[in-house]
């Protein structure tokens, strides 16, 4: 076995794959191979293979020998690589390239399910089928050229319903190869090109255009089969028939059908064809044509027994005849018009059935198809099966062309049935004399017998002896001819109707004295008395009538003539003498003085009679006759002109009646006429009288011809002269009378008409002129050539010389001439000399008058660049192209005759620049060049880009660009005669080359634009030399800085852009005009370097288009063109400060140059080209230009040249790297920016956000900002897009400062002024917080907005609107129902993700109503390819290092921040709930943990907790929906914690319900039910005595000696014995509220309670019940209003009532914060201070004291001072880099709060509440509950549903600190408490809030300013009874840029 790579044959290099490889791990050295792919195997080793796929030469690699089918190829080894050519036809190269093509992009259109995927899918699979028919090879040559048609019409339908390139192709269909195609060539192809697509919609159309190009047409049949029962033998006489005349229009095909069945000739068998030939245009367009089979039984006068049962009667007896009697059968008719007018395609192949119907007893066949055709269509059961089976096709052409082009259809033995009529071409040798002879009808008397005849009709043809002509009858195609003819025979038919058409060939000269005879037999149905029947009548008729003309074509009423057998002899001729028609006859009664009218029967019978034969005037026959003889006529005078030699007497005569005969009679004689002329001009001796009538009637002949209507016999004139003229002294008899008829123009009008026709007709009479002088000239050995030379130059000149005519009169005439003149150079030129002609040509044109026929002149000019005189002979064009360009300038400058102009240069473009041997065309493009090229520059310029012409004037221009080498430039650049205009002249080429690269073609014309392209690319190389050499000193800087734009235009336009191409289509291009980009930009390369000291006036303006050329993705061009920007930044730091640069560049090309340091007034930096860079690069970028591979040559190139630079090396290495992290950016930003991700696309705005903060672009800045704000409009995020907003309004100031242009937005153009800005932007602002229904948000705006309608522009009607508005805010705050949004973690592993999101955390904040399984779908929905983790565990490197994509998502809850202005207040639940789910940046989360092993028996003993909180980068809400995690803190809560935490929980849950059903008596009972019996009878967790059994025993005390967890036990056991006296009162509850129906549970409770009463009691002791839940006395406060306070516009009229507690102390909990609402709906707040208490003491219920109430009324003053100081302090401890400075501002002026006085006596009894206040208590349904916050210490409340903001630490149960450790998770709950009465701490001791009223509508009206820390109370020592003494004021520290978020904590005591 092999083991050695060996290479291949070149045999099998090329192969084809037939089976996908497809591997479920694809080894990297193996291809991946599809089916239909082609391969290009390169060595071979045992079973396998080593190439590439042809569709990415790249990827090289092995593949199996089985997977792949060898074809021929050819191997081209002439370049520097082998070439693999497939030796197959190129249309079958060009199916399966297009195959391909489109099969990927099939595909596309199945994933997108466009509408245009089935047709695709059927034009492909046609394409497969019409390829195996080519590649079959057994396709005739007319189908092979049909099938070809098809397939190109075919692939350019499809390439236009896909948007591919159009296909140029030349007449045959083969594709136009553009490198030997001139442009013009080119362009008109695609034109042509895409009319031909146009036309496939249309395709009937398009196909009678094509059919109508030839004159003769053909219906080619085959009778497949004839299905009818007959039982006799039949003749089938098939037939076109007209449907509106009713008429037969060509003769008949006979098909002898046998009676077994078959055709009676079975070597016929498959092979009965027909053509029905000589149809014309006019044909196809009949309004109704039908094919017509007429069946004629062949027997007896009726059908056999055994066939048909009729008349049994007496006939039954009778022996039947069957001698052969022609009997009318039936007929079978179809309608062909829609095969005739194209509306149905025909196919040979397809088979048609013409349904058959059976005559009548007394029908005629006429009859029949006359009923048929106006009756509805004959159903294939209505006629029972039977009928005729055909198929038919529309041949196109002669019959010579058809035999060549059909060969396989048309033999030489198919039949041709001939039109009856002439065809509308007669060629020369077709000779015909025919004649058509139709039986039409006849009325016959009975004579002798009873009933009417059974008339049958014999024809013969006799001549004058009347001997019978033989074999000269037939019944028309496939009939053997026949001396006599029998007609049909009707039974019993008096009036019988045959319509029977018969055809007569006999030789020319039989028909001078032939005739037609008739005679007329009975036919009977007994065969002997049918033997004995004589013929009882006859009738003839002459085929010549008496003036030598033919019979007439019409019909003819013949005479009958009764036959008397006795004395009757058929050879007599006796009866010649006798009248054959009615019309003669009447002409002979007249003649002899009688009336015809008058005579009667006998005497006219008397009259004409002759041996044995005597006339019937009651008989009538009626015939019709056509005549098709290209030698008889019948018309009288052109006969006397034919025969003009027997009387030549009449000669002028026959002349002047020759041009009144009719035209069709003309062109059928038209060379015996002409000879019969020139015989008259050579032959007759009076020139004077016969030479000018002969000529006119030339004249009118050749006019005739020449007329549209018979055009189509041009050939066959010109067959004449070439073949059949003969007539060799003529020319100088019509050099004569042409030259005395332009001679005498002005002095004998009458010759004006004479001569225009002539000048119609110069053409041809030319060419008899030098065709008889040919002949002449053969004849003669060349004689008298000088002399005819000598005459034919006179008649030259003679016509220029008209041209000078101004004359009005002779207007026509030389309008003629310039038309007509043109066509005659070609036969000219056979007897005159080249260059005497082309002057005699400028004569003509240079003597029109100016103005005057300037069309005809030119369209003169544009037929003779065509002739060969222009073509062939290249001195010619040198005398010729000046006179024409000079007046093609003309007319071009003044804009006349411009469509005529730009055909003429374009057929002179296509002239010069063909293939051809035309000479040397270098010095007529260098005429063209210098005389009309800046004209059609300019041209251009001018022409309106709409215009039609546009197109084909670009064309023109490239096509001299294209043809002119660089002499021509040189030339062209060397003809100005001053610098200034070349210098005009390159701006102007340099801004039409700007326009060109635009589209000014259609996009599909592929080829004519990349010929553009290459043509500029060449020019602009040319041009670039130029300017280097003639425009660098002295500098001109707009024409450089039009060349760098022009040509950065011309490499960045998109169809260059090869990267965007299928590889097919980049493979071309490359092929045929190399990437033109890449040479383009080594061309700006060295202009850019040979600049010197000129190229600081580019920096920067040039910075963005050489950017827009280095971001084009060729490695190449940017390896060569990156540097350029390293030069510009040496340019600018170089470059002077007062701007002049005066230093040479050589100065900084090194950087250790002592120029440097000589150099100190140098700008050393480069801000200008970094700013343009940026810009730039933003613009560019983000509109799809840049790459990595970018990004990472800019920061090798430029960051290597910046290293190796003494002196920019830091600031330019820092720029690099600028520019390298914003690229990152964009290119992120870019990836998302069309994806439905929004959020993610919201990230990477903020990352732009960021980067230009940073670098302090703020025009960059708020354009991004905006778009930000823009995508969270697009997502209803209006809360985002409010704070988006608001980091533009934090830029601006509130002043009337001017707005500078950075700080502007196209949104807001009216804006002048920063605070007109600021104003617009914080109303818009305020919106979209109200949409978002973040009211608190909104208010804090609101505020500053009042301060400055208030106090600064002192706008009270907008402050009015305001405050109202703002006062909605407040009320919808505590009054409508916002739903709680949930937070959920996001991690992102895996690098399958986009850079910015890999391995990374996020916390998203979910949208309303949003939970966690909605959330997941919806993300998964944006990472379709993602995989969701369902662990919480970190993931291994195995995950974060992978190409897949993986999510982790889970739950967050957030932890609320401290709030200072709510210490030591009580706060309504309203205003505490938006502050849990809002302005939070922690976040936590637990999971369960196990360790060691599992107690089966109890699992709370092993329970462990796993808890992780989170921080994020900035708080949420803010600019977006999710935030990384910049923190992640995880600790571990033990079992014992963890049932320490769950019984807090468990209790605060009781107190909670207490609470909620103490407040609200209309509260369901089921909720207190289930969570009291739910304590007090644990049937499923076991309840306390779980947490008994794991930590109350010695074991446990043994495992965990350390204090910590004593403290932890002992404070478990305080927690369950707090839980009794809860449970007490909620018992008790229940007994007040339960129903009837509950009694029966409740007393079961109570027995299980006051078990676990005992047992607790006995056990861990008694406690007392939380003091909050102790019932209080109240006092009620009245505060009076100061002056101040009316004021101010947000304080209230009614004062609040504040309660306080005696015996309250320490700082207040978080539960004391809510309000209990009173009867009177006012909301109480209290204000109290932490003292020295003992926190274990109980307090007991006591009055206040008077000093008691001085005391409040100074702790009132202190808050109001403590509000104020909060308000006026703007110190953060965290804000967040983009948060807006909200509060930067001086005092608001606010007073002081008023003082408080006791106007109430305490009282105990707790106050109603009002019924507003109830409602406002409902219970939630549990979908929004949050948890409450933790503070190191922690909270015992974690996860309950409560109102609590802190939590005392002084509690009775912690009598020492806790470690820092958050709570667990909470536990689900069924329901949620949303009441707003209060609760405290976790034991009786806690400190409690009494709850009191205060007027709702009391609120405070300071401004909520966010991020200020709360001062100390002032110490007021003249206060009686002071409070303790509180800490000293701590020193406030300096500001710093601490992140606001911080500050946003929750104290959590």
């Amino acid at each position: 076995m092999a083991s050695k790579w060996t290479p291949i044959q070149d045999k099998d290099k090329y192969g084809i794959v037939v089976s996908n490889l497809r591997q479920d791990v694809m080894l990297p050295h193996r291809l991946h191979l599809s089916i239909g792919d082609a391969v290009r195997v390169i060595e071979e080793l045992n079973q396998w293979y080593y190439g590439y796929c042809l569709n990415n030469r790249n990827r090289l690699g092995i593949f199996p020998k089985s997977y792949i089918y060898h074809k021929d190829a050819v191997i081209d080894k002439t370049g520097a690589h082998e070439v693999v050519i497939p030796r197959e036809q190129l249309i079958i190269q060009e199916i399966t390239s297009v195959i391909r093509e489109w099969g990927v992009i099939w595909k596309k259109l199945y994933i997108t399910s466009n509408p245009d995927l089935k047709t695709i899918r059927e034009m492909m699979y046609e394409l497969i089928t019409w390829r195996k028919q080519i590649m079959s090879g057994t396709l005739p040559a007319d189908e092979m050229k049909e099938l070809k048609q098809k397939v190109t019409a075919k692939i350019d339908q499809g390439n236009a319903i896909l948007g591919l390139d159009l296909v140029v192709r030349d007449d045959s269909g083969n594709i136009l190869n553009p490198e030997i195609t001139s442009t013009i060539d080119i362009y008109r192809a695609h034109e042509a090109a895409t009319d031909r697509i146009k036309q496939l919609a249309l395709n009937i159309e398009y196909k009678n255009k094509r059919s109508s190009t030839r004159y003769n047409h053909n219906l080619y049949v085959t009778v497949k089969n004839f299905v009818c029962r007959i039982g006799e033998d039949a003749d089938l006489l098939m037939t076109l028939y007209d449907g509106k005349e009713c008429a037969f229009i060509s003769e008949n095909y006979l098909v002898k059908w046998g009676k077994e069945g078959l055709m009676r000739d079975l070597d016929q068998l498959n092979n009965l064809r027909v053509v029905f030939a000589d149809l014309g245009s006019k044909d196809l367009v009949r309004e109704k044509v039908y094919l017509v089979c007429q069946t004629i039984r062949i027997g007896g006068m009726e059908l056999k027994e055994e066939t048909r049962n009729v008349r049994k009667s007496h006939h039954q007896n009778v022996k039947r005849s069957s001698d052969g009697l022609r009997r009318p059968f039936g007929v079978a008719v179809m309608d062909i018009t829609d095969f005739f007018n194209g509306k149905i395609e025909t196919d040979e192949e397809k088979q048609h059935f013409i349904p058959f119907a059976q005559c009548g007893e007394r029908d005629s066949l006429d009859s029949v198809i006359r009923k048929i055709i106006s009756a509805r269509e004959i159903s294939q059961k209505e006629c029972k099966g039977q009928g005729l089976f055909v198929s038919i096709k529309i041949l196109h052409g002669d019959q010579k062309q058809i035999r060549e082009e059909y060969a396989h259809l048309v033999s030489p033995f198919t039949s041709v049935a001939r039109k009856m009529g002439f065809p509308e071409v007669i060629l020369p040798g077709d000779i015909r004399n025919d004649l058509y002879l139709t039986l039409v009808c006849g009325e016959f008397s009975k004579g002798s017998k009873k009933s009417e005849r059974n008339v049958e009709v014999t024809v013969k043809v006799c001549n004058e002896k009347s001997h019978t002509l033989q074999n000269c009858l037939s019944f028309g195609a496939g009939s053997e001819p026949m001396s006599e003819y029998r007609s049909v025979v009707y039974y019993h038919e008096e009036r019988p109707k045959w319509m029977e058409t018969l055809k007569i060939s006999i030789p020319i000269e039989e028909f001078y004295g032939g005739h037609l005879k008739f005679t007329f037999r009975h036919r009977s149905s007994n065969d002997n008395k049918d033997k004995s029947e004589k013929p009882f009548a006859m009738s003839f008729i002459r085929l010549m009538n008496e003036n030598g003309t033919t019979l007439s074509d019409q019909n003819h009423d013949l005479l009958v003539y009764k036959v008397d057998h006795k004395r009757y002899d058929e050879t007599e001729v006796a009866y010649f003498k006798l009248p054959s028609t009615r019309e003669e006859l009447e002409q002979r009664v007249n003649d002899s003085n009688y009336n015809i009218n008058q005579i009667g029967v006998k005497q006219l019978a008397n009259m004409f009679q002759t041996n044995g034969i005597q006339i019937s005037p009651k008989d009538s026959f009626t015939v019709s006759t056509v005549v098709c003889s290209t030698k008889l006529t019948q018309n009288i005078d052109l006969l006397g002109l034919l025969k003009w030699k027997l009387n030549p007497e009449h000669l002028k005569q026959n002349l002047l009646a020759l041009m009144k005969v009719d035209g069709e009679e003309v062109v059928k004689f038209l060379q015996d006429t002409l000879d019969a002329l020139f015989d008259i001009l050579m032959q007759n001796t009076d020139s004077d009288i016969y030479d000018n009538l002969v000529f006119e009637a030339l004249i009118f002949i050749i006019g005739l011809i020449s007329d549209r209507k018979y055009q189509h016999f041009r050939p066959v004139l010109d067959v004449y002269i070439e073949q059949n003229f003969s007539a060799t002294l003529v020319y100088n008899k019509l050099i004569v009378v042409l030259k005395s008829y332009i001679e005498n123009l002005n002095s004998k009008p009458e010759s004006q008409e004479v001569l225009l026709r002539a000048m119609k007709s110069l053409e041809y009479i030319f060419k008899f002129i030098v065709r008889s002088r040919v002949l002449f000239a053969a004849l003669n050995g060349g004689k008298g050539k000088g002399q005819f030379e000598e005459s034919l130059k006179e008649l030259l000149q003679s016509i220029t010389s008209m041209m000078l005519s101004t004359s009005e009169k002779t207007l026509l005439v030389q309008g003629a001439c310039l038309k007509y003149f043109p066509f005659a150079l070609t036969d000219i030129l056979c007897v005159f000399n080249e260059k005497e002609l082309c002057y005699i040509l400028t004569d003509l044109i240079n003597h029109v008058p100016v103005d005057r026929l300037t069309k005809q002149k030119m369209m003169c000019v544009n037929d003779i660049i065509q002739c060969e005189l222009f073509i062939k002979y290249h001195e010619c064009r040198s005398i010729l192209l000046p006179v024409i360009n000079d007046h093609l300038r003309v007319l071009l400058e003044r804009k006349e005759e411009f469509e005529l102009c730009i055909r003429i240069l374009s057929d002179m473009l296509v002239v010069l620049s063909n293939g051809r041997d035309i000479g040397p065309t270098k010095n007529d493009i260098s005429d063209i060049m210098l005389s009309v090229l800046r004209t059609v520059i300019q041209s251009f310029i001018d022409t309106d880009r709409d215009n039609p012409l546009i197109g084909n004037l670009v064309a023109i221009l490239i096509g001299i660009l294209r043809q002119m080498t660089p002499f021509h430039y040189n030339q062209y650049i060397q003809h100005f005669p001053t610098r200034t205009d070349l210098l005009d002249f390159l701006m102007e080429i340099l801004t039409v080359f700007r326009d060109l690269v635009k589209i000014v073609f259609p996009r599909d014309w592929n080829e004519m634009i990349l010929l553009q392209n290459s043509v500029l690319l060449n020019a602009l190389r040319h041009l670039a030399h130029c300017i280097r050499d003639h425009f660098l000193h002295p500098f001109e800087v707009q024409l450089w800085n039009n060349f760098f734009h022009c040509s950065i235009a011309f490499l960045t336009q998109e169809f260059l852009q090869l990267e965007n191409f299928s590889q097919n289509k980049r493979n071309k291009m490359v092929a045929r005009y190399k990437d033109m980009r890449r040479e383009m930009a080594f061309e700006i390369r060295s202009m850019w370097f040979n600049l010197g000291q000129y190229k600081i006036q580019f920096v920067p303006s040039m910075v963005g288009p050489f950017l827009e050329m280095t971001l084009i993705p060729e490695i190449e061009l940017r390896k060569a063109t990156i540097p350029i920007f390293f030069d510009m930044m040496q340019c600018e730091f170089y470059s002077p400060k007062s701007g002049a640069y005066t230093l040479h560049v050589s100065s900084y090309h090194n950087s250790d140059s002592p120029s440097h340091q000589r150099n100190t007034e140098c700008k050393a930096n480069f801000k200008s080209f970094e700013n343009e860079m940026i810009t730039q690069l933003d613009a560019l970028i983000e509109g799809g230009r840049g790459d990595e591979q970018f990004k990472d040559l800019f920061l090798e190139i430029v960051g290597t040249n910046c290293e190796h630079h003494s002196a920019m090396r830091e600031s330019g290495l820092f720029f690099v790297r600028t520019v390298v992290r914003l690229m990152r950016r964009l290119l992120e930003y870019r990836l998302v920016v069309n994806e439905e991700n929004k959020e993610s696309l919201m990230s990477c705005t903020v990352n732009l956000l960021e980067f230009y903060n940073e670098i302090e672009r703020k025009e960059m800045y708020i354009r991004y900002l905006y778009k930000l704000c823009d995508l969270h409009l697009e997502c209803d995020n209006y809360i985002e897009a409010a704070y988006t907003l608001a980091l533009h309004a934090k830029l601006l100031k509130w002043t009337d400062e001017p707005l500078p242009q950075l700080l502007r937005n196209e949104k807001y153009p009216e804006c002048e002024t920063h605070r007109e800005l600021k104003e617009l932007l914080y109303n818009e602002i305020i919106d979209y917080f109200d949409k978002g229904k973040l009211w608190e948000t909104g208010i804090s705006y609101c505020k500053e907005i009042i301060f400055q309608y208030e106090s600064e522009i002192f706008d009270y009607m907008h402050l009015s609107s305001l405050l109202q508005r703002m006062a909605v805010f407040y009320d919808n705050i505590m009054k409508q129902a916002r739903p709680e949004p949930e937070y959920f973690r996001v991690a992102y592993y895996g690098r399958g993700f986009p850079a910015f999101l890999q391995n990374k955390t996020f916390v998203y904040r979910g949208k309303e109503y949003e939970r966690l399984s909605e959330f997941s779908g919806r993300l998964l929905n944006q990472f379709p390819n993602a995989q969701l983790m369902n662990k919480l565990d970190p993931p291994g490197d195995d995950i974060t290092d992978s190409n897949t994509q993986y999510l982790q998502i889970n739950k967050v809850d957030p932890i609320m921040q401290e709030r200072d202005k709510f210490r030591g207040k009580s706060v309504h639940e309203q205003i505490v709930r938006y502050y849990r789910v809002n302005e939070v940046q922690k976040f936590t989360y637990s999971r369960p943990l196990r360790k060691g092993e599992r107690n089966s028996d109890n699992e709370f003993a092993d329970m462990w907790i796993e808890r992780t909180t989170l921080l994020t980068s900035y708080a949420l809400p803010g600019i977006l929906r999710r935030f990384p995690v910049t923190q992640t803190n995880t600790f571990e809560l033990n079992p014992l914690e963890n049932a320490i935490e769950t019984m807090e929980n468990s209790n605060k849950k009781v107190k909670n319900l207490i609470i909620q059903y103490r407040s609200d008596s209309a509260l369901p009972i089921n909720p207190l039910s289930l969570a009291l019996n739910g304590i007090v009878d644990a049937a499923v967790m076991g309840g306390i005595v779980n947490y008994e059994k794991a930590f109350f025993n010695d074991d446990y005390l043994a495992k965990h000696p350390f204090r910590k967890d004593q403290d932890g036990i002992t404070r478990l056991k305080n927690l369950i014995a707090l839980q009794i006296p809860l449970l007490e009162v909620g018992i008790g509850l229940h007994k007040q509220r339960a129903p009837p129906s509950l009694i029966p549970f409740h007393e079961h409770m109570e027995e299980a309670f006051a078990k676990l009463k005992n047992n607790v009691e006995e056990r861990y002791g008694k406690r007392s019940l939380p003091e909050d839940l102790v019932e209080r006395f109240n006092v009620k406060i009245r505060r009076g209003i100061s002056d101040k306070n009316r004021q101010n516009p947000n304080s209230h009229s009614s004062a609040p009532t504040k309660v306080f507690d005696r015996n309250s102390s320490g700082s207040l909990s978080n539960d004391s914060m809510s309000l209990s609402p009173s009867k009177s709906g006012r909301s109480i707040s209290v204000w109290v201070k932490p003292n020295s208490m003992n926190n274990n003491s109980v307090s007991t219920t006591n009055l206040f004291s008077s000093s008691t109430l001085s005391k409040l009324k100074k702790q009132s003053s202190k808050d109001g001072v403590h509000m104020r100081r909060s308000n006026n302090e703007n110190s953060s401890q965290a804000t967040q880099w983009y948060a807006p400075d909200l509060f930067n501002k001086g005092d608001t002026n606010q007073t002081s709060q008023p003082v408080i006085e006791l106007s109430e006596p305490l009282s105990s009894h707790r106050p109603l509440r009002s019924e507003y206040d109830r409602r406002l208590s409902r219970p939630d349904s549990g979908q929004y509950r949050t948890h409450s916050t933790h503070s190191p210490t922690r909270s015992l409340s974690h996860g309950a549903s409560s109102t609590s903001l802190s939590i005392s630490p002084h509690s009775n149960s912690y009598t020492e600190t806790i470690d820092d450790k958050p709570p667990p998770l909470p536990l689900k709950q069924s329901f949620a408490d949303y009441t707003n009465l209060s609760e405290n701490g976790t034991n009786g001791n806690d400190l409690t809030l009494v709850s009191t009223k205060r007027n709702s509508g009391s609120m405070s009206s300071t401004p909520m300013f966010k991020h200020k820390p709360p001062p100390p109370l002032p110490d007021n020592s003249s206060s009686p009874l002071s409070p303790p003494e509180l800490p000293k004021k701590p020193q406030r520290p300096a500001p710093s840029p601490v992140p606001s978020n911080q500050s946003d904590q929750i104290i959590d005591n």
